[in-house]
């Protein structure tokens, strides 16, 4: 690792569909230096989030108050819960989570607060310019369950849009298992790396590398067990896909309870065997 000199970053949010994604993908990563979308489930909204290095006197369009940008998720926790919703205060995760807590494993719920989600984010398009830690940070929410992916997707001269068949792919799952997927799916694509055991590595500097992750939140507690078996699920469908597009887990994600079954450790076994030096690997521990 190297440091370098602190620096500030001018972002810009918005809010597409994944016809207007498709149009513009090539110029969003030859363009910004970081890209960041949120995939929404049971939607077709896709949130982007890009930014630059902050040019001197450049001024940001801020979004609306968040007080005002969480009325989507106010109005449905009033619908749902109107005893409730009077005493509930707190910024849009903490509404999320509290909406969620109700019938986290129950798809049709999930839909619906996924889909005020999309509206929260549609009113949250603007920008803002800030310390590259503070920018480039995200509020996750609670604690939760995660698993992340990285795959080859081509170059930045000549990107293979493997990274949004993949996405896209991933949402017609979700929908046609009914799978209970919160939102959001964060995507984000790196530089390949020369790091022999990095799921990015390559030896063409030219690569890149798109990163995406599935999460479910562990909320409340009293359904864990059933959130748990419903991630596992998930996991292990994501994990098939992630194969189909010759993909590796980040390695702090890897568990083995999401390759249980007939198979489904030998798969992984060879997938990693195929992209990485394993004996190297082994050598340079000895």
């Amino acid at each position: 690792l190297a440091c370098v000199p602190t620096f500030r970053l001018h972002e810009r949010t918005y809010v597409t569909n994944v016809q207007d994604l498709r149009a513009n993908h090539v110029r969003m990563l030859q363009t910004y230096r970081h890209v960041r979308y949120m995939w929404i489930p049971y939607t077709d909204t896709v949130v982007v989030v890009a930014s630059n290095i902050a040019k001197e006197g450049a001024v940001a369009k801020p979004a609306l108050p968040e007080s005002e940008r969480v009325k989507p998720l106010r109005d449905l926790l009033r619908e749902l819960d109107p005893e409730g919703a009077a005493s509930c205060v707190g910024d849009y995760t903490q509404l999320r989570e509290r909406l969620l807590q109700m019938d986290p494993v129950n798809p049709e719920h999930v839909a619906r607060v996924n889909q005020a989600e999309a509206e929260f984010w549609r009113l949250s398009a603007g920008e803002r310019i800030g310390d590259s830690a503070d920018i480039l940070g995200f509020e996750c929410g609670g604690p939760q369950w995660v698993l992340e992916n990285c795959f080859r997707c081509g170059t930045l001269e000549q990107p293979t849009h493997v990274d949004l068949d993949h996405l896209e792919e991933l949402m017609r799952m979700i929908e046609r298992e009914r799978i209970p997927a919160v939102s959001p799916i964060e995507q984000r694509w790196t530089s390949r790396s020369t790091s022999p055991m990095s799921p990015a590595y390559s030896e063409n500097p030219t690569d890149i590398f798109s990163w995406v992750g599935v999460i479910m939140y562990i909320t409340p507690e009293a359904k864990a067990d059933a959130i748990k078996e419903q991630f596992r699920e998930y996991a292990m469908k994501f994990a098939d896909l992630t194969f189909k597009y010759d993909g590796v887990f980040h390695w702090a994600k890897v568990d083995l309870d999401f390759h249980r079954g007939h198979g489904r450790l030998t798969d992984l076994r060879r997938q990693l065997q195929r992209r990485f030096d394993l004996a190297g690997f082994q050598k340079q521990r000895q």
